[in-house]
This record gives C-alpha cells, structure tokens and sequence, in this order.
C-alpha cells in the first residue's frame, strides 16, 4: 500500500492539531491561580471518566431486545482487574493488567 503526499501531510497536520488541542490548555491552565473549590472539583473527573468507560464496556444493549444485558467478558476481567487497583494504587498497572487479562480472554475464547 502506497501513501501519497498529500495523504502523508494530512497526517502529520492531524497530528499537529491534536497535539496543540491537548497541549495548550495544560500551558495556560499552568499559569494560572486556581480556586481550592476548583482543584477539588477536578480531582473528580479521572474517576467519573473510568466509571463510564467500565460502566459503558460492562453493561451493553443489543438490537432489538428489551434492556440490559451483562458484557460476562469484561466482567470476569474487571474483578481482579480492580483488585489490583485496589492492591498495586498504580493507575499504569491496572490498565496494564486489564488490557493483557481482555486480550488473553479474547484470545483463548
């Protein structure tokens, strides 16, 4: 497969662009005093933000069947996955764990 120019400078300004929009408001968030109120307000976030990513990864909805249905997959790989949250505090670790113990699960099954 062959990559032309301008598909090659599509890429690499794609990148640029994303690299500005996650690097600028780290740079001007830096800079500036936060409130208290604000500092513990965004302590939150990192925890809602993986609630609804495990949340949305266990519980699915398929077409045309009334509710909810369990993902078992996921489950069985997010009990010892937070186990070893809980164990290690280690937020790599944990990430690690859960994306060899999916993948052994997919590959074995």
């Amino acid at each position: 497969m062959t990559t032309s120019w301008h598909m090659f400078i599509l890429i690499v300004l794609c990148g640029i662009v994303t690299l500005i929009i996650r690097v600028v408001p780290f740079l001007m968030i830096s800079r500036i005093q936060l409130s208290e109120t604000v500092i513990k307000w965004l302590s939150f976030i990192p925890i809602t933000l993986f609630t609804a990513l495990i949340l949305d990864g266990i519980i699915e909805q398929q077409e045309g069947v009334a509710g909810y249905t369990l993902n078992i997959p996921f489950v069985l790989v997010t009990i010892p996955t937070v186990f070893v949250a809980l164990f290690t505090r280690s937020l790599t670790t944990t990430i690690l764990v859960g994306i060899v113990l999916i993948a052994g699960l997919r590959f074995f099954f």
